[in-house]
């Protein structure tokens, strides 16, 4: 299955590259749970820290699982950006 919009091509069936951040501290620890994703943190004095997730989902289901999980965790997304698909 596929999505075009505005000469931009999204297909949901294949490995794609993600970065997702949240709002607050995730432990690198968390990274099996929340798919193999490797974590960052990112932190401004007088602003609550930002956590950076980075890596490969093998499909949209596996996406899913990953935002669900952030969910569970009560973290706030502020945004996920679709970085390349191989």
């Amino acid at each position: 299955m596929s999505f075009s919009h505005k000469d931009i091509e999204i297909d949901f069936d294949g490995p794609t590259t993600y970065r997702i951040a949240v709002k607050g501290r995730i432990d690198k620890w968390c990274s099996e749970y929340l798919g193999g994703l490797q974590i960052g943190s990112h932190v401004n004095d007088d602003e609550p820290p930002i956590t950076i997730l980075c890596g490969q989902v093998v499909d949209q289901g596996e996406l899913m699982g990953v935002l669900n999980a952030i969910y569970e965790m009560h973290m706030p997304i502020l945004w996920i950006e679709k970085i390349s698909t191989p």
